[in-house]
């Protein structure tokens, strides 16, 4: 079965994402999409949009590129995406909610938890970005805060979501990929939200390998010299690839529909490649 690339990312590469108006377009477009999941009970507004964490240890894909293209038409006079970070937290954590057996009130709690963790991360990302000495300075108190929300938020979770929420935490651009690739397919193969949780669940769990190896390679420091790079390169690569055919290789039994996993395939590898590119533009110091 032949599958047309381009009518899944129909956008150009960039050489650099911006992690900031990637979360700009991210909360805008939660805020409209309709998946069939209750709103936040205790959405509220807020500066900005939780970033994806440590958003700069890794190159942005496609579909971060398309985030980041839209979300520069909208940043100086679209304001709506200020006031969607309840409704942004609620889709982000939305797979604890589902069948939960929580009551109102502990779902209440939760909710709100979650909601002030993405404002800390928000105060973190800000302070990161930021040239001032005094946003430097809050840094060490907002990370306590946050590292006593996520205390907090475990102590609400029953035992058995304690482990989503640290995949569901930082999967910000993974989500957005997800529904990137759902939207694309919704015509010919649409995803059911079981689809979607093993979809990105699964992703997540190899993705970290990956992680790890990328901030240990030191490759996106600036620190390395050419054929330090050229090293740390082959190594970031090998992670990559194995995250990408381990992850389709795991989806595949939760995909019964054949030409779902197609399409899957086809936008992952898309994707990948993408990535790939920018990491040689780092290692070519383009």
């Amino acid at each position: 079965m032949a599958v047309e690339t381009r009518a899944l990312h129909p956008m150009s590469l960039r050489n650099v994402i911006v992690p900031a108006l990637l979360v700009f377009v991210a909360v805008a477009w939660w805020a409209s999409r309709n998946v069939g999941e209750p709103q936040a009970a205790d959405s509220a507004s807020a500066d900005t949009a939780s970033p994806p964490p440590a958003q700069s240890e890794w190159p942005g894909s496609r579909a971060g590129d398309r985030a980041a293209d839209t979300a520069q038409t909208q940043a100086a006079g679209n304001g709506a995406a200020e006031d969607s970070l309840g409704t942004y937290a609620e889709g982000k954590y939305r797979f604890l909610f589902s069948d939960s057996g929580q009551s109102p009130e502990d779902a209440a709690k939760l909710r709100a938890a979650l909601l002030e963790r993405e404002r800390i991360a928000v105060a973190i990302n800000t302070a990161k970005q930021s040239s001032d000495p005094a946003a430097k300075e809050a840094m060490p108190g907002h990370l306590a805060e946050l590292a006593a929300l996520d205390q907090k938020i475990g102590s609400l979770l029953r035992p058995g979501d304690l482990a989503t929420f640290e995949i569901l935490k930082d999967s910000d651009v993974e989500q957005f990929q997800l529904d990137d690739y759902a939207g694309g397919v919704s015509a010919v193969a649409p995803l059911s939200d079981a689809d979607r949780k093993s979809i990105l669940l699964t992703k997540m769990v190899h993705r970290q390998r990956f992680r790890q190896v990328l901030a240990d390679s030191r490759l996106m420091s600036g620190e390395l010299n050419a054929s330090e790079r050229q090293y740390a390169f082959a190594e970031v690569r090998r992670a990559l690839e194995a995250s990408r055919d381990n992850y389709l290789q795991e989806v595949r039994q939760y995909l019964y529909n054949e030409e779902q996993f197609i399409l899957l395939s086809n936008y992952e590898n898309t994707e990948f490649a993408a990535e790939l590119e920018k990491l040689r533009g780092i290692v070519n110091g383009e």
